[in-house]
């Protein structure tokens, strides 16, 4: 346990399910607030738990944690992204992203911690992608130092690519 009261570290297989779980319950957020994104746009079927499985055996599911041991934040770390076309690039690419919104500030923890491991990796970007009609998101990213680099589509999302230097 970090001294900010979260563990960020791999999801074990016994938390796959809790994992997609709070990915569900932030598309249901996402209906109750009049958000079109993951709940509009097929995701669970381009992104179902058996992607979760598959994601978590590979080491690339992650979770934040609380104190209690609660998955407060999950997402998928990759090395390497066809919506950016440049594997040339040393990247750790964020997605899947979903925090708990009843913890604020969650995201960010998992954001620097997700960064701190990038940087271990020896990699000189952190990249993600958001939804472009949402506002609120974009914002958000924005405030945290990751640039707009472009625009990408899968299915029926269309969104913003973005990217932050990190420093060594």
């Amino acid at each position: 346990m970090d001294s900010d009261g979260y563990l960020f570290r791999r999801a074990s297989a016994q938390e796959v399910e809790a994992s997609f779980s709070l990915v569900l319950r932030r598309m249901a957020w996402m209906d109750l607030k009049g958000i079109r994104q993951w709940n509009v746009t097929g995701y669970v079927e381009r992104f179902p738990l058996e992607y979760y499985r598959e994601k978590q055996s590979l080491g690339q599911l992650y979770v934040l944690t609380d104190t209690t041991g609660k998955i407060v934040c999950v997402g998928v770390l990759i090395e390497s992204d066809f919506r950016w076309g440049d594997d040339d690039t040393p990247a750790l690419y964020l997605h899947n992203f979903a925090s708990d919104w009843t913890v604020p500030g969650c995201g960010s923890v998992y954001l620097e911690k997700a960064e701190k491991l990038a940087r271990a990796m020896g990699k000189e970007y952190m990249r993600l992608d958001c939804a472009r009609d949402n506002a609120f998101l974009n914002s958000y990213y924005s405030e945290r130092g990751y640039d707009l680099c472009g625009t990408c589509v899968h299915g029926l999302y269309e969104g913003y690519l973005r990217q932050k230097k990190l420093n060594s």
